[in-house]
């Protein structure tokens, strides 16, 4: 008779003998110190030496920082955001010194330079800061100590979180290869910029729900603190960059089926991550508010130039996805270029709106002598007119539904770049790398055999990197925009466990023949 209640055989593809690995108590101790110590070392010899960096792989796609780093300075010393001074040079680097610009040479105060801060990411600024609080002064300012401190903590986040359930060797795997990737690390070390935190709010966010995957029992306390420290993270770093956004996704999926709860537990998780999402995103709106209010008020006292044009909360997206087609277009118009999209959108905002536009040559995004402000401050361009994105999203709209043959085939080939298309995966240390042969193909087939066998935390490990490609999916893939993607690197982690997974079951097996004979 069949005994009903014996206990299933673990699944190969589970890795239970490496959840084996770990033995005592002191064994996890010594393993958690040792993988916590070495990650910031390792990450150290490409920090400190980013010359060292292959610079093949990168975003060229947008410019992304403008002047943020010159708002740093009174709101070190001050605090006081969005404040500026047009005085490039002879700053004095003390309290007193910024007070004294600030009351003297008020005439030469602005809430705003160029088109930095008009169309969001406000957060960026605040970027400076860890490394002006290590200097103890702004005179020199660099992006890499927040980016290599974020990116550090990501990683030794995720390895504590697979060592918590039991699965030391894939998360270290995974910190290793991710650790590698070339992409990332030009992004993170080597680059004054902030195209590299969609990858490490990607491994948070895979680190804050590695317990809730289904490889251990998660604590019920523990259950509802991923949620709201979710909705945190993407809410926080939506302020840099509006891409990290789409990171929801797999924490909505996550949270949505974790295992042994109920349906109702996990409706109200979903419900307590978009909750935390929406009011992080409002409080981070309310505080920029507040700070632009008191800006401006404090500018004007002294005659500085507040600045009194129009401004957007986050990026725009209609004249991203218009310029963004333009990557395979050659039928309705679209380039990869601000000033066509602008060019485009001009004669129906005079014609069909009726507005009445400034002068403008049609080569650069401003407006000839147009400006906001009677002291010529603060020029105008495209961007603000009213109805622009409007007549952007309607064309956009209008060729996708007339001609869904063209758009299909422009996502196709999007898709086929997204998978050809990547960042090498390797082993690196400091200038020395060892590449791993990896095809996007691959992946799909390792997630096709994880979803077959029903190997469902697993699968959500793979699927957690996949919105890393939208942008490039839905929005734009020229110009380094594919590198974002991280999913073959996954992969590759996920086939080195389970290759390890089979040499140690080889391994038992022979033993056990050995015995036997």
């Amino acid at each position: 008779m069949k005994n009903t209640d014996a206990t299933p055989r673990p699944s190969f593809l589970a890795l239970p003998l490496q959840s084996r690995l770990l033995g005592g108590r002191r064994t996890r101790i010594a393993v958690l110190v040792l993988g916590c110590v070495l990650i910031p070392v390792w990450q150290g010899s490409f920090a400190f030496h980013p010359q060292g960096l292959d610079r093949r792989y990168r975003l060229r796609s947008s410019a992304g920082i403008h002047h943020e780093a010159r708002f740093v300075y009174f709101y070190y010393y001050l605090g006081l955001f969005p404040v500026v001074t047009e005085r490039e040079d002879g700053l004095e680097y003390s309290r007193e010194g910024a007070r004294r610009l600030f009351e003297e040479q008020g005439h030469t105060l602005l809430t705003e330079l160029g088109h930095t801060l008009r169309y969001g990411e406000l957060g960026v600024t605040f970027l400076y800061l860890p490394g002006v609080l290590l200097a103890g002064t702004p005179e020199y300012l660099s992006l890499v100590p927040s980016h290599a401190i974020a990116w550090v903590a990501a990683l030794m986040a995720l390895f504590v979180a697979f060592w918590w359930v039991g699965q030391p060797v894939l998360g270290a795997l995974l910190v290793v290869l991710l650790g590698s990737n070339p992409f990332q690390l030009h992004e993170v070390c080597g680059n004054e910029n902030v195209f590299g935190w969609q990858i490490t709010t990607a491994v948070w966010l895979l680190a804050l729900h590695v317990p809730v995957l289904g490889l251990r029992e998660t604590p019920r306390r523990f259950l509802w603190v991923v949620p709201v420290l979710s909705g945190l993270v993407v809410a926080t770093v939506r302020q840099v960059r509006p891409e990290p956004v789409a990171m929801l996704l797999p924490a909505l999926v996550c949270c949505g089926s974790v295992p042994r709860v109920r349906w109702r537990v996990r409706g109200a998780l979903v419900g307590v991550l978009l909750v935390s999402f929406v009011v992080g995103s409002k409080g981070w709106q309310t505080y920029f508010g507040l700070k632009r209010e008191q800006a401006h008020r404090r500018v004007a006292a002294v005659g500085g130039h507040p600045y009194p044009g129009p401004r957007h909360r986050y990026h725009m997206a209609w004249h991203s996805i218009w310029c963004g087609l333009g990557d395979f277009d050659r039928k309705h118009g679209y380039v990869w270029n601000d000033v066509v999209a602008a060019r485009y959108a001009r004669p129906i905002l005079e014609q069909k709106h009726g507005l009445e536009l400034p002068p403008w040559d049609g080569k650069s995004l401003v407006y000839e002598n147009a400006f906001w402000d009677h002291a010529g401050k603060y020029y105008k361009t495209p961007y603000e007119v009213p109805h622009y994105g409007e007549v952007l999203r309607a064309k956009v709209l209008h060729d996708v539904l007339h001609d869904p043959l063209w758009y299909l085939g422009i996502l196709a080939r999007r898709a086929w770049r997204v998978l050809c298309e990547t960042s090498p995966v390797r082993l690196a240390l400091g200038r020395r790398w060892l590449e791993l042969p990896m095809h996007g193909l691959v992946a799909i087939a390792v997630l096709a055999l994880l979803l077959w066998r029903r190997c469902w935390p697993l699968a959500k490990v793979l699927c957690f990197s996949v919105p890393l490609s939208l942008t490039a999916l839905l929005v734009y893939s020229g110009h380094g925009m594919c590198l974002y993607s991280c999913y073959h690197v996954l992969a590759a982690a996920l086939v080195c466990a389970v290759a390890l997974e089979g040499v140690q079951w080889g391994y038992r097996w022979r033993r056990a023949r050995a015995a036997r004979s």
